[in-house]
């Protein structure tokens, strides 16, 4: 539970191997018991070809290229979303070639003021550094001082090499644009595999299983103590 309720969260799960976008329908996915056959006959369809596949079918938003899938829902249980990539991948697409898996969440959020929202910048980024200049940073309006900030945790002791945690704080693209106290926190949690291992599909649709729960704790965590910066309170 966020100290801080967001307008909008958002969770993605990504593949990046080799995939054929043209059967990526909301048709395929009804066909395959993975949604309901209303959702896919209510869903609005962007362009399913060879090249991509996009469209949104009731909690569900799928983006195919030949290189990456994703699908995202901003509509919880988010268990329903990895359910559906795990079956699309196990017990149907079992031979894709793929290299890796992303977990990501990302949340929208509207603060009180530019007051605020300065906090949390000058807590992650502080002014002192910047000598001279800070004074120049313009807090008071919409643009001035931090505007994105990116962490990387490069390989997890438990992953194989590739995997990493990445986080970026920014202005929110989404939420309080004309004011500026919109915060957009996203963490993209990355599981690398072996797209010539035989076993490749199994091996992360293994980790999606295992790990989905976890990830999202985890990443829930980073954001909640990155907002609770926010807080004036002591003690």
């Amino acid at each position: 539970m966020l100290r801080i309720e967001p307008e909008i969260v958002q969770v993605d799960i990504v593949l990046v191997g080799d995939f054929n976008p043209a059967i990526f329908s909301p048709r395929w996915f009804s066909a395959h018991g993975l949604i309901r056959e209303s959702a896919a006959d209510g869903a609005e369809l962007g362009v399913v070809h060879q090249e991509v596949a996009d469209f949104k079918a009731d909690w569900l938003r799928i983006q195919v290229t030949q290189n990456r899938f994703v699908a995202a829902s901003s509509q919880a249980p988010f268990e329903r979303l990895r359910d559906l990539v795990h079956r699309t991948f196990r017990e149907h697409l079992f031979h894709t070639p793929l290299r890796a898996i992303g977990i990501n969440f990302a949340a929208h959020f509207l603060v009180d003021s530019l007051a605020t929202r300065d906090r949390i910048g000058t807590a992650l980024a502080p002014l002192e550094p910047w000598g001279p200049w800070r004074g120049r940073l313009n807090l008071d309006s919409p643009h001035g001082g931090m505007t994105s900030l990116r962490m990387s945790q490069t390989r997890p002791s438990d992953r194989e090499e590739g995997g990493r945690v990445n986080v970026v704080i920014e202005p929110s693209a989404r939420v309080g644009q004309e004011s500026g106290r919109g915060v957009f926190v996203s963490i993209n949690d990355h599981f690398a595999g072996k797209a010539d291992s035989p076993a490749s599909v199994e091996k992360l649709m293994a980790i999606l299983a295992a790990e989905f729960e976890g990830s999202l704790g985890r990443s829930e965590g980073i954001v909640d103590h990155i907002m609770s910066l926010a807080d004036t309170s002591e003690g």
